[in-house]
C-alpha cells in the first residue's frame, strides 16, 4: 500500500500517511508475533492522531519483533518519511537525510522518501546525486508531474537547460494547467536561446558562457573583478558559494541591460555597449555577484525582493546614499510606498537602517536561518526581534522623521 501524496502551502511533499494493520494471514516467514500487532497497532492509532516520533518508536519495536513483517517494514518507512518531511520544513536538512535513508533501507522503493530525499540533496547543493534520486521516484511513479518538476530543477541547477526544459514538458503534459510552470519554462527557453553557441571557460570560482573568442579579453577584465567580487562580498557578508558561480556574458545585449531579474545563482552581464574604463563596472558586477551570493547563502530560499535589492545596492556602495536621500524626501511628501513594491530606493533604505542599527553580522544571520530552512518571515523575527509588520511601521516613522 502506497501513501498519497499532495502538495502543500510549503512547497514540499506532503504525505498522507497510509498505514496498515498487520493481518495474521500472512506466511510463517511473514507472521507478526502478537506483541507485534499489538504495537503495530498501537503506532497506527498514533500516526492518527498525528503523534509520529511516538509511532515511529513503536512500529520499530514491532518490526524487531517480527523482522520478517512486510507491513511493518512498510509503515515504519512511511512514518520516518513523515518525520523526514517535518525536519526539512524545520530547515534540519541532515536529520532529514537520516530518516528518509532509514525509510529507504527498509522500502527502496518509497517514492515520497526518494522526492524527499531529493529535496534535501538539491538544498545542499547536490545536484547530480537529486537528479540520480529523482529519476528513481519518476521511475516508481511516472505519473507524478511534481517528480519532473523537480528533476527539472536539479537538471537546471546543473546548467543542463536542455534536460530541465524535457522534464518540465513531461510534467505539463500531466498537469496542464500550472501556469507558473510555463511561465518557467518560456524564461530557461529564452535563457537558452541567448546561449546558444555560446561556449563555456572556468575562472578560479566562475563558470563562465560568453560568446566565442572576440570577447574573451573583456571576459577575463571582468572575471578579475568578479574575482575580487568574491572576495570582499564574501568577507561582508561571511559566506562564500560552495559551488563555482555560473556566469553568462551576453555580446548582443547592452551592458545597461545586465539586470534581468532572475534571481537563480546565476550572473547575468550584457557586454554590448561596455566600456572597461567605466567607473560603474565595479559596482555593477559587485552588484551582480552580491545577488548571486544572497541566493547561496540560504540555499535558494529566497528572501523577498527588497532585501536582495537592498543589500546588493548596499554592496556596490554606488547608489545606496541617493536611494536613501530620495526614500526621505518621499515620505516628506506624503509617498512612502510598500518595501514590495520600491525594493531598490526603499528597499535598500530598509536594509541600511536595519545594518546601522543591528550590524551586517545579523543579516549574515538572518540569511543562515534561511538557509536551515526557516521562512523569511520567521527568520526575520528570531534575528531582529520583531515581526515583518511591526519593523515596516518603525522604518516608516524613521524615514518620516528623515532618518
Amino acid at each position: 500500500m502506497r501513501p498519497s501524496l499532495r502538495r502543500g502551502g510549503s512547497g514540499y511533499w506532503q504525505l498522507v500517511l497510509c498505514v496498515a494493520v498487520v493481518c495474521g494471514a500472512a506466511g510463517p516467514a511473514r507472521a507478526a508475533s502478537p506483541e507485534a500487532l499489538r504495537l503495530n497497532e498501537m503506532a497506527v492509532g498514533l500516526t492518527a492522531q498525528g503523534r509520529y516520533e511516538e509511532a515511529a518508536q513503536l512500529f520499530t519495536q514491532a518490526l524487531n519483533l517480527s523482522p520478517g513483517n512486510e507491513t511493518i517494514w512498510r509503515n515504519v518507512a512511511r512514518v520516518r518519511t513523515v518525520l523526514g518531511h517535518r525536519l526539512l520544513q524545520a530547515g534540519s536538512l541532515q536529520q532529514a537525510r537520516e530518516q528518509y535513508q532509514a525509510a529507504l533501507d527498509l522500502v527502496p522503493d518509497e517514492s515520497a522518501a526518494l522526492v524527499g530525499l531529493g529535496d534535501v540533496q538539491l538544498r545542499l547543493r547536490e545536484p547530480r546525486a537529486a537528479v540520480e534520486t529523482y529519476r528513481r521516484a519518476v521511475g516508481l511513479e511516472p505519473r507524478n508531474p511534481d517528480a519532473y518538476v523537480r528533476l527539472g530543477q536539479a537538471y537546471y541547477t546543473l546548467g543542463d537547460l536542455a534536460a530541465a526544459l524535457s522534464e518540465w514538458e513531461r510534467a505539463l503534459t500531466l498537469r496542464s494547467n500550472d501556469a507558473a510552470l510555463r511561465q518557467r519554462m518560456e524564461q530557461v527557453r529564452s535563457e537558452a536561446r541567448l546561449q546558444s553557441g555560446y561556449r563555456s571557460r572556468d575562472s578560479q570560482h566562475f563558470r563562465v558562457i560568453y560568446e566565442g573568442q572576440r570577447r574573451e579579453d573583456v571576459g577575463q577584465e571582468l572575471l578579475q573583478i568578479l574575482e575580487r567580487a568574491y572576495t570582499d562580498v564574501g568577507y561582508e557578508l561571511g559566506a562564500y558559494p560552495p559551488y563555482d558561480v555560473q556566469t553568462i556574458f551576453y555580446s548582443e545585449v547592452d551592458f545597461t541591460s545586465s539586470h534581468y531579474g532572475l534571481l537563480d545563482g546565476k550572473i547575468r552581464v550584457g557586454l554590448r555597449g561596455l566600456n572597461l574604463g567605466d567607473p560603474l563596472l565595479r559596482s555593477v558586477l559587485y552588484h551582480e555577484y552580491a545577488h548571486a551570493l544572497i541566493y547561496a547563502i540560504p540555499r535558494g530560499n529566497n528572501p523577498p525582493r527588497w532585501v536582495h535589492e537592498g543589500l546588493a545596492v548596499h554592496i556596490e556602495k554606488w547608489r545606496a546614499d541617493g536611494y536613501k536621500q530620495e526614500a526621505v524626501q518621499q515620505a516628506r511628501a506624503g509617498v512612502i510606498p510598500t518595501l514590495d513594491a520600491s525594493p531598490y530606493v526603499h528597499g535598500s533604505a530598509a536594509i541600511a537602517h536595519l545594518i546601522e542599527r543591528y550590524g551586517i553580522s545579523m543579516m549574515q544571520r538572518m540569511l543562515q536561518r534561511m538557509g536551515d530552512g526557516v521562512t523569511f518571515v520567521q527568520a526575520f523575527q528570531e534575528t531582529f526581534g520583531m515581526d515583518l509588520a511591526t519593523f515596516q511601521q518603525n522604518f516608516r516613522d524613521v524615514l518620516v522623521r528623515g532618518y
